[in-house]
């Protein structure tokens, strides 16, 4: 865990965004794991990738698997250099189209699918040409956040390096092992309300993953409790993202109504019926966090940001 530098700190504490701040966390996770990149060379090989090491700004989910699967232990000078070349560039959240099964992806959508409890190898398959109605949804969905949020469109781009589209018994997912991927399940991404939540969802698990990365908000992560989002056991740690994921959804559907209070790319959509939703699974998290969780410090400050993101009808007595 990395020491949180004192100008970030709040935003470290916070369920709010500051697309200047997140970015300067994710240049240091991402430089983090660049130095564990160069380490695979030996000591002279190592010292004609330092400055791309310094310059990197955000790791290809390929390079990120294989530092948490171990899988590029006998990568070369140039792929080692052409990786943290390619880190050195931020570019904007790009829709998976191929190669179709490297195994960076397959093993991600497989992890992915076995944290569902489907345990069965193979029974999701990726997307990489997107239904015509998917592609409208997912052009009104990023319409619908730029317009009305501007520090999550830029914190989404920040983070999130590909949307994977997937068939599957999935509706979204990320994971740490290919951090910077979004795996979706393409029917259920042809709703553009339900694109607009899905990318505000996993680029909120990619927030507070990042960081996790700097400090501890719960002392027994894996203690047991449920949640609307997954109705089963599951631990803490996981409410955590269910409680933060849904004050990030309450907000943007917020900022949608009052961006757009007729019209706009999500005419027609039951927005104001979702906001309800997320509100309600919020009160119903925070219930469980408060009456599991053994909160740190730095916990309590986040559960107090997570609290004042109720609306004031629902707040609990």
């Amino acid at each position: 865990m990395k020491r949180i530098p004192a100008d970030l700190a709040q935003q470290v504490l916070s369920v709010g965004i500051d697309a200047s701040a997140t970015d300067r966390l994710a240049t240091i996770y991402h430089r983090s794991l660049a130095r564990q990149v160069a380490n695979r060379l030996d000591e002279a090989q190592r010292s004609q990738v330092e400055t791309l090491v310094r310059r990197t700004r955000r790791l290809a989910p390929a390079t990120v698997y294989s530092l948490y699967k171990g899988t590029g232990t006998d990568a070369d000078l140039g792929e080692t250099a052409r990786q943290l070349e390619e880190a050195g560039t931020l570019a904007p959240t790009a829709t998976y189209s191929g190669p179709h099964d490297p195994l960076w992806l397959r093993d991600g959508l497989q992890e992915v699918l076995r944290s569902l409890d489907w345990g069965e190898e193979n029974v999701g398959t990726v997307v990489t040409e997107l239904p015509h109605e998917v592609s409208v949804s997912l052009r009104l969905a990023r319409q619908a956040l730029s317009s009305s949020w501007t520090e999550a469109w830029a914190e989404h781009n920040t983070l999130v390096h590909y949307l994977v589209f997937a068939k599957g018994p999935l509706r979204s997912a990320t994971i740490q092992s290919t951090f910077g991927v979004v795996y979706a399940e393409v029917e259920e991404a042809s709703d553009p309300l339900r694109m607009f939540e899905l990318i505000l969802h996993e680029s909120a698990h990619h927030s507070l993953a990042l960081r996790e990365q700097f400090t501890r908000y719960i002392d027994n992560p894996n203690a047991v409790g449920a949640h609307a989002l997954r109705p089963d056991p599951r631990p803490l740690r996981g409410v955590l993202h269910a409680a933060f994921v849904m004050c990030r959804i309450s907000e943007g559907l917020s900022r949608y109504q009052r961006v757009h209070p007729s019209g706009g790319p999500l005419d027609g959509c039951p927005v104001a019926e979702r906001l309800r939703f997320a509100q309600e699974s919020l009160r119903e998290a925070l219930a469980v966090l408060d009456g599991t969780a053994l909160w740190t410090d730095d916990g309590q400050a986040l559960r107090a940001a997570m609290g004042r993101c109720l609306a004031p009808e629902a707040v609990p007595s």
